[in-house]
Order: C-alpha cells, then sequence, then structure tokens
C-alpha cells in the first residue's frame, strides 16, 4: 500500500473493548487509527484501549490535523447531526458507526 488512510475516532461511549480497527481495514490494508478522543472516559482509561494512538482531549485536534483522512464517531447520540455537519465541513471523510 502506498499510503496509509490516518483515521481519527471520536467515542461518545466509555469504552469496554478498543473500535477495532480492522472494522475499517487495518494497516495492511491501508488504515492506521492516529487520534482518539472519548468523551466520557479518562485518558487512563481511554489509553489502556488505544495504546498506539494519540490520546486528544478536543475534537478540534483530530478536525484540524492535516494528516487525518478520515473521522470516525462512534456511540453518537442520534440527534446530534451538528457534530456530524461540522466533521463533514473539515473536507475529510466522515463514518459513522
Amino acid at each position: 500500500m502506498d499510503r496509509l488512510t490516518n483515521v481519527g475516532l471520536i467515542e461518545f461511549k466509555t469504552p469496554t473493548s478498543a473500535f477495532q480497527v480492522e472494522s475499517l481495514g487495518n494497516t495492511n490494508n491501508g488504515f492506521l487509527l492516529k487520534k482518539v478522543m472519548v468523551k466520557n472516559a479518562s485518558p487512563e482509561i481511554t489509553r489502556s484501549h488505544y495504546p498506539d494512538a494519540e490520546i486528544v482531549q478536543d475534537k478540534r485536534s483530530i478536525m484540524e490535523d492535516s494528516t487525518i483522512d478520515l473521522i470516525v464517531i462512534s456511540g453518537a447520540p442520534k440527534n446530534d447531526l451538528d457534530l456530524v455537519a461540522e466533521m463533514l465541513q473539515t473536507g475529510k471523510h466522515v463514518r459513522i458507526v
């Protein structure tokens, strides 16, 4: 693979297990989980589930990172269309899971 697709994950639920990047593909398929923000978990809990990703406290860190190609939103409230619209305005690809 010539280029990895860098992924930023915005998770709204406290993780009980790590989001499986394999659901997008893995590094062999061109995906790399670069940054993670978990809204309702401490950095320590988040780090335990995502040891290879940079843990961030603010969605802007993901949105404004020019190296991130894809933003994955996981566990968002069903009525949070404003968040989705905000992510799409970054010009990045967005996937809701």
